[in-house]
Order: C-alpha cells, then sequence, then structure tokens
C-alpha cells in the first residue's frame, strides 16, 4: 500500500524524557519508518540534541524552546500553551509546503500544533490520550488546573478524526467523559522490543549485590503518586517482612509523593527494608529490575502500565492491580498475580506466593513471554496504528467535502 506521510507531536522525545511517552513515541516511529513511511517527529529543543536530526529513520525537528516559565503545577497550563504554541508555529514552517496526510497528537499538550494543523492544511488528527486529568485524580477534578486540563483534553478528542486508547479500559474513559462515539476510538496497546529490554547476568548479579545480597527482592518502578498504590505497598511490606524474612524492597522513581511515603515507612517500622535510590539510568533500572523476585505494580489507576510489560520482558515474575489496562495482559494465574486495588493484604499475600511458589512463577513468566511476542511488538502496533491514519485520512476528506459543499 501506498506509504503515508506522519507527524508525529509529543512534547518529550529522547533524548528529553520525562516518562513513558518518551519511549512510547520513538518506539512507535521507529517502527513505522521501518515499514516504509515517511515519518516525522516535531518536539521541543533540549540542551546538546540537533534542531534537524534522522534518527532510526525518523525525521525529528527540534523547533520549540523550553517555555520562560518555570515548570511547576502553578504555571502548567501557561507553560503547555506557550510550549504548544511554538510547535505549532514551527511545524507548519518546517511542513507547510509539503504538509504530513496525518498527524498523531500524543496527550493534550500538543492539542494547539494539531488542531492548528487540520484546520490550516486540512490534515486528519489522530490523537492518542496515554491518560486523562479525572483518571489521575480517582475521578475528580480538586481545583482551576484540573478543570483546564479536562476541558483540552475533550478538545482534542473532539476535533480528532479518530482517537486511539491504550487499552479497553481507557478507550471506555474517553467514550465516557468526552462524549466521543465509540466507533471513532480504536484500542492499540502499548509495544515493547523484548529483544532490546534485556540486562545481562553480569549487570544483574551486580544489582543483586547491591541492593538484596540476601534475602528477596521485592522492585516498584514509576512515579511516587498516590494512584500509583506506593501506601499500599508500604502497608504490605509489613506482613511481606514477617513472611519473608530478609525482604527488601526497592522504589525506583520520584514524585510529589516520595517524602509521604518515606514517613509511611518510618510509621510502619519497615523503613530500614526500603530503598529510595530515585530514577535510575536505563542500564542500571532494567538490572534492578532483572534481579528481583518480584516486580510489583500495585496502582489504583492505570491506563496501560508499561513497567509490567517491562518486566515480563525481563522473565520476572509480575504482581499487579486488577485495574485498567494491567487487568487486561496480567492475567491471575496465567501471566501473573492480578490482585484487588488497594488491598494491601491481598497485594502481600501475591508477593509472597510470587516469591516462594517458584514452579507457578516460572510458568508465568513463560506464559508472559509468549504474549509479548503476539500481542504487543512495535511491528504489529505499527501497522495497526496506520490503518487507524487511513481511516482517519478518509474521514478528514468525507468531512472537508461536507463543508465545501455545505459552504
Amino acid at each position: 500500500m501506498t506509504a503515508v506521510r506522519i507527524l508525529h507531536v509529543s512534547w518529550e522525545y529522547p533524548p528529553l524524557v520525562y516518562g513513558g511517552l518518551g519511549r512510547h513515541v520513538p518506539s512507535l516511529a521507529a517502527a513505522q519508518a521501518a515499514a516504509g513511511h515517511d515519518v516525522w517527529v516535531i518536539t521541543q529543543r533540549t540542551s546538546g540534541a540537533p534542531d534537524d536530526d534522522v534518527v532510526d529513520g525518523v525525521n525529528v525537528l527540534r523547533r520549540a524552546n523550553t517555555p520562560v516559565l518555570e515548570f511547576v503545577p502553578e504555571n502548567l497550563h501557561p507553560w503547555v500553551t506557550d510550549l504548544d504554541g511554538q510547535l505549532a508555529a514551527g511545524a507548519m514552517t518546517a511542513m507547510g509546503e509539503e504538509p504530513p496526510d496525518v498527524v498523531h497528537c500524543h496527550d493534550w499538550m500538543t492539542t494547539i500544533t494539531g488542531t492548528t494543523l487540520a484546520n490550516t492544511l486540512g490534515t486528519a488528527l489522530v490523537a492518542t490520550i496515554h491518560a486523562t486529568e479525572r483518571g489521575r485524580h480517582q475521578g475528580n477534578l480538586p481545583g482551576e488546573i484540573s478543570l483546564r486540563v479536562d476541558a483540552v483534553e475533550r478538545t482534542l478528542c473532539q476535533r480528532a478524526d479518530r482517537v486511539i486508547a491504550c487499552s479497553q479500559a481507557m478507550q471506555a474513559e474517553v467514550i465516557a467523559q468526552f462524549d466521543v462515539p465509540e466507533a471513532k476510538v480504536a484500542v492499540i496497546p502499548n509495544g515493547i522490543a523484548p529483544e532490546e529490554w534485556r540486562s545481562s547476568v553480569g549487570d544483574r548479579a551486580v544489582a543483586r549485590a547491591r541492593w538484596a545480597p540476601d534475602g528477596p527482592l521485592v522492585v516498584f518502578v514509576g512515579r511516587l503518586e498516590v494512584e500509583k498504590g506506593i501506601l499500599e505497598l508500604a502497608e504490605a511490606m509489613v506482613e511481606v517482612a514477617q513472611r519473608l524474612p530478609g525482604a527488601r524492597l526497592i522504589v525506583s522513581g520520584k514524585g510529589s509523593q516520595t517524602q509521604r511515603f518515606h514517613q509511611a515507612c518510618v510509621d510502619l517500622g519497615i523503613s530500614g527494608l526500603v530503598t529510595m535510590p530515585g530514577w535510575l539510568p536505563e542500564k542500571d533500572l532494567r538490572a534492578l529490575i532483572g534481579c528481583a523476585d518480584v516486580a510489583v505494580i500495585p496502582s489504583l489507576y492505570e491506563p496501560f502500565g508499561l513497567v509490567a510489560l517491562e518486566a515480563m520482558a525481563l522473565a520476572v515474575p509480575v504482581v499487579a492491580s486488577h485495574v485498567g489496562g494491567l487487568s487486561e495482559f496480567v492475567r491471575q494465574g496465567e501471566t501473573g498475580w492480578s490482585v484487588p486495588p488497594r488491598d494491601a493484604g491481598a497485594l502481600a499475600r501475591a508477593i509472597v506466593a510470587a516469591v516462594t511458589d517458584q514452579g507457578l512463577a516460572q510458568a508465568q513468566v513463560e506464559r508472559a513471554t509468549l504474549a509479548l511476542a503476539r500481542d504487543f511488538s512495535w511491528s504489529k502496533i505499527a501497522a495497526t496504528t496506520v490503518d487507524v491514519y487511513r481511516t482517519a485520512m478518509s474521514a478528514s476528506t468525507s468531512m472537508a467535502r461536507h463543508r465545501h459543499l455545505s459552504g
């Protein structure tokens, strides 16, 4: 079939990576380029990276300067508006003479760019919603900032020709919250390249000697926020410590609840069993997960749960909450332990079972490995995404024709 000219808009792109989006977009773009499509990305400038670059067959344009405002919660909306406006201007200048067939916006922070190009150049618009503001706050919009973010998310979803959700749970959330027709929202999971997500035996041995030379090793990787279930994890570790003498918990990540989690560990009397190294370099992170006895994802809200795929790729047993996207691929007794959210007791029992029942743990690791290759390869995800683009391009053409005839 004819190659598609694609423009991804992302506020983060390597070497500037804040979180999962900074890993998702380059992997998707590279897989699309490998399939023969003309792939472009526009993102913000960052120190040490060229304005124009080609990485893994992807044309990377860094056109927006980081806004002058400090990136703090109270400045979030003007910070994003400034950045997104600069991205829109950069995209118009760089691609106006030969516009893309489709603009793919990732999350609400690129709404201005996507809608500007779609309206001005007649380009099809696709939006991936990786999470929602309401979901991050357990169904609430606690203040003015959240209300504004929610409104922009709604605008993007309603203006887009097609919306991509990373799980069935996320699809239902988008439909219900933003009044979007079900037929407009496609479900395409996040992906992983298992052959690339590896750590050497030597690196794992070094990590194990560093973090837990004696006793079981439990690992949590992620942002330290309430919705990640970190307080329930602290509570669960009390029982884990009683049933697994010498057990240690390593928490890799940062967030607004770092101090609260630390204080919870002190209050529960487990602070001596917990180490909080913050964010680790990728090589060290892979070694840490790879040497663990169990990886724990106790989220209260999780649109997908990429860290679970990463642990599976490293052949590590997974214990995860039965929420969102996690519930769709961490299946109880098949690919991992799936426990009710907010249930510290169930979480503790699952962690103990993952460590002590090695036969079951190994069987689940093997089934998870097969699932990764079958359902989460980037080549498959890239092809499915391009199918959505083609549908969006057809819808965009039909709408333009309708507007012309109506006019």
